[in-house]
């Protein structure tokens, strides 16, 4: 189905105010959320929820060079510059999509993947996506961009049943994620997108 033009414009403008709403209500979110982090990660939600992590934990300096740059340009290009989500990629996916007709890309960053890979499930709704960015947001608020990254790449699903690079590197490679090299980690991180699609 073909959109004008001015559809587009129409549907841009209308979300405008959604947008700003969105933002001026995550301006009342800190100091209700607590990240604790001690051999465990604790993340404490309105104080109702509580994780541990127990894996073979990978850190960013076992990885080949210039793997984070990797992982960062084809998940979350705009990761160093937002703080959890990204309204331009959350408008940009939906003009895409309205245009297509069908869903082609999401809008979900690595912040926001970390939010729901700890403590939400897939539903496609909006009050789970509204979920996710205030947690995202709290997760930026309370950790580095660089702990964000780790926590990411040890907790994601890479496919396969397998959370966590660790184990991905292990299935995919036969090897530790330190003894991969750059090729090999691209080629992980391309599993990202689609992990339960057949090689």
């Amino acid at each position: 189905m073909k959109i004008s033009n001015n559809y587009i414009l129409i549907f841009s403008i209308c979300l405008a105010p959604f947008f700003s709403l969105l933002l001026i209500s995550l301006e009342f979110l800190e100091g209700r959320y607590f990240l604790f982090k001690e051999n465990s990660i604790k993340f404490l939600i309105d104080q109702s929820y509580s994780i541990e992590l127990n894996q073979d934990w990978v850190n960013l300096e076992e990885l080949p060079q210039g793997a984070v740059q990797a992982l960062v340009s084809v998940e979350d290009s705009r990761f160093y510059n937002h703080k959890g989500f990204s309204l331009f990629d959350i408008h940009s996916a939906m003009i895409q999509n309205l245009i297509l007709g069908k869903k082609l890309r999401g809008a979900s960053t690595i912040t926001q993947q970390l939010a729901r890979t700890l403590f939400l499930n897939r539903e496609k709704t909006i009050k789970r996506k509204l979920q996710e960015i205030r947690i995202a947001v709290a997760l930026e608020r309370s950790l580095t961009k660089k702990e964000i990254l780790e926590y990411y790449l040890n907790t994601v699903y890479w496919g396969k049943g397998f959370n966590g690079i660790y184990f991905a590197s292990r299935y995919h490679f036969r090897k530790p994620p330190n003894e991969l090299t750059l090729d090999e980690f691209k080629e992980l991180v391309q599993k990202l997108k689609r992990p339960d699609r057949n090689p």
